[in-house]
């Protein structure tokens, strides 16, 4: 009976793979980042196999001269030819255990297990990751991030700054003509150095952020991303723009087709989702950037984005039960880090419940 290819890896897993990867290949591994990598491994199968099928792909790469190209059209090859394909070991949904701790033992000490139940390794999956791993062991983009609670200052080699909001993700990538950017979650405040000849461009979800020495904060959320400016003036556009229209006044319309760009001026806000651009309005400079002095400021917000945004202060998890709850509005000053003052404005809201334990806040109806 011919073997069941395992399930596709998750893109996002992989390129976490990838990144790690890299960073044990060129040594850039402190005791703190392999403690996470430790973790990372812990949190599922899926990322120990993604792990497994980058390091195989890199190891048996053919060899590259220092002075040559890398022939994607080569590694397709090689990676469809019949020595590429290696079974990996996969567990059938009703067979994967969790990982757990016994009495007395840490879960540092408790390693993961590989399951039973051999399975052919995928095609596409060896070609995908060839052309990754050659990808980033070429650039070895530097990558930041902060988890739960945690902020982070960061000084580019341009002198440009970035503050990194909690739950966050950067990638950097700067060029000879350009200082790219990538948020690939989360939120950060940039403090750009002028330089008139290397632009600096911020890319996140669909939208592309220029400017040449300015400030502003760019909040991507799961709805879209949320531009800010500070001081100065910034471009942003669409990521599905093949060529940007810069217009010189905000259109009067409530939504910019996303073939355009336009200026955004200090005390100016605008969000980007994947096909629209709302119209630039004026912005609560101060709450916008709140969250640097560990506050969070709301004017009418829905609570599913209060909910958002505490839950990237707090170990313990805001969660709306009922959806026809994600629309309350929320007013108010709140500490990041302390949802308290927000439950007991929720517990005052007619027919609305909040239950908490000791792992999560949960919010329903009467």
């Amino acid at each position: 009976m011919k073997a069941q290819a395992p399930p596709k890896l998750n893109r996002q897993i992989l390129d976490e793979a990838c990144v790690w990867f890299v960073d044990f290949r060129v040594g850039d591994v402190d005791e703190r980042a392999n403690e996470r990598f430790d973790d990372w491994l812990r949190r599922s199968p899926e990322h120990i196999r993604a792990y497994m099928e980058i390091a195989k792909t890199y190891v048996v790469l053919p060899t590259l001269a220092a002075n040559r190209k890398i022939d994607v059209q080569e590694l397709i090859g090689y990676a469809r030819s019949d020595g590429n394909v290696v079974p990996f070991e996969h567990a059938p949904p009703n067979e994967t255990e969790r990982v757990g701790t016994s009495p007395g033992r840490s879960a540092r000490h408790h390693r993961p297990r590989l399951f039973s139940g051999p399975l052919a390794a995928a095609v596409v999956i060896a070609c995908l990751t060839a052309s990754i791993v050659a990808w980033l062991v070429a650039l070895h983009l530097p990558t930041y991030a902060t988890e739960i609670g945690e902020r982070r200052s960061i000084t580019l080699a341009d002198g440009s700054t970035i503050d990194l909001n909690a739950r966050s993700k950067i990638r950097i990538n700067f060029s000879e003509h350009e200082r790219g950017v990538e948020l690939i979650d989360g939120q950060a405040l940039f403090e750009v150095a002028k330089d008139k000849t290397r632009p600096f461009v911020v890319h996140s979800g669909a939208a592309v952020v220029r400017a040449v020495g300015t400030e502003f904060d760019v909040y991507r959320k799961k709805s879209g991303t949320t531009v800010t400016v500070v001081e100065g003036r910034v471009t942003v556009g669409h990521e599905g723009s093949d060529d940007l229209i810069t217009l010189p006044e905000p259109p009067k319309s409530p939504q910019v087709p996303s073939a355009v760009s336009t200026f955004l001026s200090a005390g100016e806000q605008m969000t980007v989702t994947d096909r629209t651009m709302a119209a630039p309005k004026r912005a609560n400079v101060a709450a916008a950037t709140a969250w640097v002095q560990h506050r969070l400021i709301f004017e009418g917000s829905r609570l599913s984005d209060v909910v958002e945004d505490f839950n990237r202060y707090n170990t313990r998890q805001l969660i709306i039960e009922d959806p026809a709850l994600q629309d309350i509005r929320v007013s108010g000053v709140y500490s990041s880090t302390d949802p308290a003052s927000l439950i007991r404005f929720l517990r005052a809201q007619p027919g609305v419940e909040v239950n908490e334990t000791e792992d999560d806040v949960r919010i329903t109806r009467q």
